[in-house]
């Protein structure tokens, strides 16, 4: 008989990440990553455009915290589900 922390040990933590999550991720880092060059580029966009100039960081700004709370619950579904059967 082996101790509960060995064999929590031994119980993989996440997941394999399945074509859906990986889709999701890479979405999700996108927009982050746009986001950060959206705000980078603010100056020259409000120079170019004016006040609209600032809507695609407004946009990105509510897209990446939605879709990341979308994305992470998902995973944090798939890690729970794949924990279960891990146990079983």
């Amino acid at each position: 008989m082996t101790h509960p922390l060995i064999d929590f040990l031994k119980t993989p933590m996440a997941a394999p990440e399945t074509a859906r999550l990986r889709h999701m991720r890479r979405w999700w880092m996108a927009c982050c990553w746009s986001l950060a060059l959206t705000v980078l580029l603010l100056p020259l966009l409000k120079a170019l455009f004016g006040l609209w100039g600032a809507a695609p960081a407004l946009i990105l700004a509510l897209a990446a915290p939605l879709h990341g709370v979308t994305y992470f619950r998902a995973k944090l579904r798939a890690d729970e589900a794949y924990a279960q059967g891990a146990r079983s």
